[in-house]
C-alpha cells in the first residue's frame, strides 16, 4: 500500500511540476502588449534569410494570420551574399533589413550591425544553443550529412566515411553545396587543418558539381543528376524523402551541426515587428510550424523533429561562429579548395 501511494503522489508531483514548467515557460515567453501594438502601427517586416521562398510562404501566412496587418518583405539568398548586402546597405547609409535569418548571421555581430535583445521565448531553448552575448536567438539546427541516390549508389556503395569519396569511381558522381562554410571550418578543426585540407582536395579532383542551396542539391540528388551530396542538410533529405524522392542519408559521427539564429538588426525599421516574429518563430507554435511546414530541425526543448532519425543516436558537434576576419578566411579558403579561385 506504501509503495502504491508512493508512486501515486510521485505521479501527481511529476504531472504538477510538467504544469508549473509549463506555466512558467508559457509566462516567460509572453512579449509585452506594447510591443505587439507598435508592430502593428509599423506595418512591416524586412526579412533576409535563407530557407526556401515555398516554405518561406508556408510560415509567413500562418504568422500574418496571427497578427494582420504585418506585410513581410523576404529576400531570398546565401548566406554570404545576404551579409554582403547588408554590409553594402551599411556603408551606404541605407538600413533595410528587420532581421536576418541564416547561419551567417552570427557575423552581424562582429560587423556592428546587431540589436541586443533576449527573446523572452528563448526560456523554451536549449540553452546549450543560446548566444552568450544575447545578440543571436537559434532558430533551428542544420545536421551536415552525405546524401545519396538510393536508385543510383548500392548498398555497399553507401560510404562510411568521407574518406571514401576521395575514391576515383566518385568522379563526376558528387556534388558540393558552395558556402558551407561553418561545416568545412568544423570538419577543419576536427581532423586538423593540414589532412582536412588534404582529404578534401582529393574529394576535390574527382570534379563535383557546384550548387548554391541545400533544398536544391537535396532535389538533384533525388533526380538522380547527381548521386551523392557531399554536404546535405539532414532535414532536406528528409523532405525529398517524404515526397517520394529515392534518396537517403549516411551520418558521420561526429556530425557537423550548425545553429541558425535570428538576428535584429540595431538599426531596424521595424524593430517591433523584428521581435514579434523572432519571439513567436522561436515559441513552441512557430517550432511546431517549421517542423510541419519545413520539416526543420527545431531548437525548443519541448518540440522534437520529424522523423526522430534527423537526430536520434547521432554524435552532434556544433560548429563554431564564423564572425569577423574568421569568416572572410574560411570563405575565401572553401573557394580555393572547391572551386580552385
Amino acid at each position: 500500500m506504501r509503495k502504491a501511494a508512493a508512486m501515486v503522489s510521485g505521479m501527481v508531483l511529476g504531472f504538477i511540476g510538467l504544469i508549473l514548467v509549463d506555466r512558467h515557460l508559457s509566462c516567460a515567453q509572453s512579449l509585452p502588449e506594447s510591443v505587439v501594438e507598435n508592430a502593428r502601427k509599423e506595418g512591416a517586416l524586412n526579412l533576409y534569410g535563407s530557407i526556401r521562398d515555398d516554405e518561406a510562404k508556408g510560415i509567413f501566412d500562418v504568422f500574418k494570420k496571427r497578427y494582420p496587418g504585418i506585410a513581410i518583405n523576404y529576400f531570398r539568398s546565401s548566406e554570404d551574399k545576404l551579409v554582403s548586402k547588408i554590409l553594402g546597405e551599411s556603408k551606404a547609409g541605407t538600413y533595410n533589413f528587420d532581421i536576418m535569418d541564416s547561419s551567417g548571421s552570427y557575423h552581424l555581430k562582429t560587423l556592428g550591425l546587431a540589436l541586443k535583445w533576449l527573446s523572452p521565448s528563448a526560456a523554451g531553448i536549449n540553452p546549450d544553443l543560446l548566444d552568450p552575448d544575447e545578440m543571436a536567438t537559434p532558430v533551428r539546427i542544420n545536421t551536415n550529412v552525405i546524401q545519396y541516390n538510393t536508385k543510383l549508389v548500392s548498398k555497399i556503395e553507401i560510404p562510411g566515411s568521407y574518406e571514401e569519396l576521395a575514391d576515383p569511381k566518385w568522379r563526376g558522381k558528387l556534388c558540393l553545396e558552395d558556402s558551407d562554410f561553418e561545416w568545412f571550418a568544423g570538419m577543419i578543426k576536427i581532423m586538423g587543418k593540414d589532412k582536412a585540407l588534404d582529404l578534401f582536395r582529393r574529394i576535390a579532383a574527382n570534379k563535383p558539381t557546384i550548387r548554391n542551396g541545400h533544398g536544391l542539391l537535396a532535389d538533384l540528388v533525388a533526380a538522380g543528376e547527381c548521386p551523392l551530396a557531399i554536404n546535405q542538410y539532414g532535414n532536406q533529405v528528409a523532405l525529398v524523402q517524404k515526397r517520394g524522392g529515392p534518396t537517403d542519408f549516411i551520418a558521420i559521427n561526429p556530425v557537423m551541426t550548425i545553429v541558425v539564429p535570428a538576428v535584429i538588426s540595431k538599426n531596424a525599421p521595424h524593430a517591433n515587428a523584428a521581435k514579434l516574429y523572432v519571439n513567436w518563430i522561436t515559441s513552441k507554435e512557430g517550432q511546431e510550424l517549421i517542423v510541419k511546414n519545413g520539416g526543420r530541425i527545431p531548437v525548443r526543448i519541448d518540440v522534437d523533429p520529424d522523423p526522430p532519425k534527423l537526430t536520434k543516436g547521432l554524435k552532434l558537434k556544433i560548429a563554431q561562429r564564423l564572425q569577423g576576419r574568421e569568416f572572410r578566411d574560411i570563405q575565401a579558403l572553401y573557394r580555393q579548395v572547391w572551386q580552385g579561385r
